[in-house]
């Protein structure tokens, strides 16, 4: 999660993005994939697709689900390392 993290941090507010790092640090990423999920959409942030499909497979992964995900809009295109 940390380098999905990395990848849309240009998005996040500041305070946002140090919430859920000082979270994934203590272990608690179920807490810190909510808490990113509800400020993207909050804020109608619109993140990369594969994005936010990475996000959908975390949460299925810790069996949690977080209704935000639905939520979040997003859109197509290519990351910093061209990898999507």
């Amino acid at each position: 999660m940390q380098a999905v993290l990395d990848e849309i941090s240009q998005y996040l507010v500041p305070d946002t993005e140090r919430n859920v790092r000082e979270l994934l640090v203590h272990g608690e990423a179920g807490i810190a994939l909510e808490l990113l999920c509800s400020q993207l959409a909050e804020f109608d942030i619109a993140i990369p697709l594969k994005i936010k499909e990475q996000l959908a497979v975390f949460a299925k992964d810790m069996g949690i689900e977080v209704s935000e995900l639905q939520e979040l809009r997003s859109f197509t295109g290519v990351s910093r390392d061209g990898s999507y």
